[in-house]
């Protein structure tokens, strides 16, 4: 049974702007710098290689950067989740939103129409929980669902391309990839059957599709992951520029597990909770969304952080939580 969603999210920004003089190369220069009052969604992140700007310096999508000597400026461009190399120019030029041909899937924060299954929000279904989302970059992925009442054990069958079609008995709602069983192969398509049994009876089944990244993509998300880690940033900000890259590739289950780890080693930035329940409600957890943004709501009150306060009033008006 399907039903249709339509959301849009809505990200209001006002930018201040003061000028400074700062002495390069004995010529005195002109340099904007950004005073957030209620800052615009960031396009882009200094990586290298601009004459002005410092690396990790975001960028709007009207800032310019500058080369020097004809070379090109390394940034990380939040909308492909890649880090890529522009010459002298406006970053909004370069780094360009998805086109809908490019085919990124159902994301209900931007206003794409989703066609979404009951999943686990349906009652009684031993429907899947990990790994989150559909596209996944692990050929070995542990699988869970949600617990079935009156279930004695499960039926978990996999089956798609390269060979793979097993099935086994687990008395709990958890499996570890089998070690006796052929890895899932890059690039192909699965289905996961869970069947909820009593005895020899079955109670009720799911069924769930896993898409696996294709190997030269998934080359590219690793490579853009290690430039990030050896940068000198904090460990939030690196998690924040982690989620960007996993989101623009549809891997909801990588940005939760990246996020998630900032909240278990205690992060009080609003950010990162506020993106945890995105991906949530991405993944079809509203609940789950629910608790994070309320967080990150706390969070951003504690702070004066009217940007993010602003943003997670508007995803709880999404998942219909409680918003006090």
């Amino acid at each position: 049974m399907f039903k249709k969603i339509e959301i849009r999210a809505i990200l209001l920004g006002l930018i201040l702007v003061n000028v400074s003089v700062i002495p390069v190369w004995g010529q005195n220069v002109v340099r904007a710098t950004r005073q957030v009052k209620a800052a615009c969604e960031p396009t882009a992140k200094v990586i290298s290689g601009d004459i002005y700007h410092q690396p990790l310096t975001k960028l709007c999508s009207e800032d310019r950067v500058n080369a020097a000597n004809g070379r090109k400026v390394k940034i990380l461009c939040y909308a492909r989740g890649i880090i890529i190399d522009i010459p002298t120019d406006v970053v909004g030029k370069h780094c360009l939103p998805l086109q809908t041909n490019e085919g990124r899937g159902c994301n209900v924060l931007e206003g794409r129409n989703c066609v979404i299954p009951k999943g686990p929000d349906e009652e009684n279904k031993p429907s899947k929980i990990t790994p989150y989302g559909v596209v996944i970059n692990n050929v070995r992925p542990t699988l869970s669902w949600l617990r079935t009442n009156g279930a004695t054990n499960y039926i978990v069958r996999v089956r798609g391309n390269g060979g793979i079609n097993w099935q086994v008995k687990v008395k709990g709602e958890t499996l570890p990839y089998p070690q006796e069983q052929p890895e899932l192969k890059p690039g192909q398509a699965y289905s996961i059957d869970i069947l909820a049994m009593r005895g020899d009876e079955v109670i009720d089944g799911s069924e769930a599709l896993l898409l696996l990244v294709p190997t030269q993509r998934l080359q590219q998300i690793e490579q853009t992951i290690n430039i990030l880690k050896n940068l000198q940033q904090s460990p939030d900000s690196l998690a924040i520029d982690m989620d960007a890259v996993y989101e623009a590739q549809n891997l909801v289950n990588e940005s939760i597990i990246v996020l998630n780890a900032r909240v278990a080693a205690g992060s009080t930035n609003p950010t990162i909770y506020r993106l945890l329940g995105d991906r949530y409600l991405i993944a079809h957890f509203p609940e789950k969304a629910n608790e994070a943004y309320l967080q990150a709501k706390k969070l951003a009150q504690q702070t004066n952080n009217s940007v993010e306060l602003s943003k997670v009033e508007t995803r709880l008006k999404i998942t219909g939580g409680k918003n006090n």
